[in-house]
């Protein structure tokens, strides 16, 4: 009976030691791993409260990855939509073609008379007067500045521009004469919005009248209509002194544009026969 009395107290003394044992070893871990923590708490300044946990739930992930593939797909169809946007203005498209009632072709809003578009035989406006008075105006301001101006010729009906185009058919033959003027119904004399001014020379663009004109009348709303080297567009020689109102604006715009009217508005000009 003492032998057994002494085993159990062996045995369980030997338990206690071991869960004594056991304790202290937790402990020590315990506090050593609170040292490593204080330790690079203070080497770096950054806390482990502070850092991602790793057992986040992958639900939350997935949900976040949605999110952001999501606000991707939206900046992406925001920039496809401005580029498409920018691509329009850049290319504005073929040119807003119009017949009036009237029989009168405007191209974005401007009358065009040349070879490929007519007037009507009865178009008879006569003398545009908002184009008449920047002309005045323009006279003025060239005097200001000691240039004389002066109009050789102006508005043209059907008829008179058949008598005229057909005199230069019979002096210099069709083909010479379609350079220089235009067939009855294609004149931009006929529309009230042309003149001729000073000289049918060319000579006249290397005067100090014909320079005057070609830098400043865009700023009365005129443009030099059939520019030097251009003829293979505008379907006409240079002529330095035949000018045609646009107004302010859009002369400026060509002007700056280094363009003809014809380039201009995207158009051509030419004769169907």
């Amino acid at each position: 009976m003492m032998k057994t009395k002494l085993f159990i107290m062996i045995i369980t003394l030997t338990l206690i030691s071991a869960m004594l044992l056991s304790c202290g070893t937790e402990k020590s871990s315990i506090s050593k791993k609170n040292k490593s923590e204080n330790s690079l708490e203070k080497e770096t300044g950054i806390s482990l409260d502070t850092l991602p946990l790793n057992n986040v739930s992958p639900d939350l992930i997935n949900e976040d990855e949605a999110e952001e593939k999501e606000t991707k797909d939206e900046q992406t169809q925001e920039s496809g939509e401005t580029d498409e946007e920018t691509r329009e203005e850049e290319d504005p498209g073929e040119p807003a073609v119009e017949v009036g009632a009237d029989g009168i072709t405007r191209v974005n809003g401007i009358l065009v008379a040349n070879k490929t578009y007519s007037l009507p035989e009865d178009y008879a406006p006569g003398v545009d007067p908002t184009a008449n008075a920047a002309l005045e105006k323009m006279f003025d301001a060239a005097a200001d500045d000691g240039i004389s101006l002066w109009v050789v010729s102006g508005y043209r009906s059907y008829d008179h521009q058949y008598n005229t185009y057909y005199g230069y058919v019979a002096r210099s033959g069709q083909a010479e004469a379609d350079r220089y003027s235009a067939r009855p119904g294609h004149s931009e004399h006929q529309t009230g919005l042309a003149f001729d001014l000073n000289s049918l020379e060319q000579s006249f663009g290397e005067t100090a009248a014909g320079k005057w004109l070609k830098a400043h009348c865009h700023e009365y709303g005129f443009i030099i209509r059939y520019p030097e080297d251009k003829e293979s567009v505008t379907g006409y020689m240079y002529e330095p002194w035949h000018v045609r109102y646009l107004g302010e604006d859009i002369a400026a715009d060509v002007f700056e544009s280094g363009l003809c009217l014809e380039e201009y508005l995207g158009i051509t000009s030419a004769y169907n026969d």
